[in-house]
């Protein structure tokens, strides 16, 4: 009797472990504000991140032993983060190039680029396509994300704030500041 009490009581231990051990394991699966699933850093996938070296090497594969694809020379350019391994991040840029950094290459400061556009694209004072001009910028130029509400997103463009239409934005999600 002894035996089988002891034998139940391990069984039961046992399963109450596991049980346990998955319950952390589902809170932190998702991100609660936008269902996204959480990487091996605890944050959310995909998210968008910016170059932190200005000379930042993108791998094939999560290691330095991994051929080098190319280096990228422009510091605070957006990337987003489409999966994690250990402490390498595999990416992807604004021109749908996807490799692996280390993730001390990157940071977590929101930046943006202005997509290609036929004519420079205005700054303005407001999210309102009414309102008063603040700046151009030209295809390519990064700004930093500051805030968006519904199509327009506030960005500083070389010392220059002002609100662009997200659309015309490459780093940042239709879903993001939208609450």
């Amino acid at each position: 009797m002894n035996r089988l009490w002891i034998v139940r009581l391990s069984l039961g231990l046992v399963l109450l472990v596991s049980v346990v051990s998955l319950v952390p394991f589902s809170i932190s699966a998702q991100d609660s504000r936008d269902n996204r699933p959480l990487g091996d850093s605890g944050l959310p996938l995909p998210r968008f991140v910016s170059v932190n070296k200005s000379e930042a090497n993108m791998r094939r594969g999560p290691g330095e032993d991994y051929p080098l694809l190319f280096q990228y020379q422009r510091r605070g350019l957006p990337l987003e983060i489409i999966a994690e391994y250990g402490q390498w991040r595999q990416v992807r840029d604004h021109e749908g190039s996807e490799g692996w950094m280390h993730a001390r290459l990157l940071r977590g400061n929101r930046t943006v680029m202005l997509r290609q556009a036929a004519n420079a694209l205005i700054l303005r004072q407001r999210p309102d396509m009414g309102a008063g001009v603040v700046a151009l910028g030209q295809s390519g130029a990064i700004g930093r994300l500051e805030d968006c509400e519904g199509d327009w997103c506030e960005i500083d463009l070389g010392g220059h704030e002002g609100w662009v239409q997200r659309d015309m934005l490459w780093g940042v999600y239709r879903f993001e500041f939208n609450e």
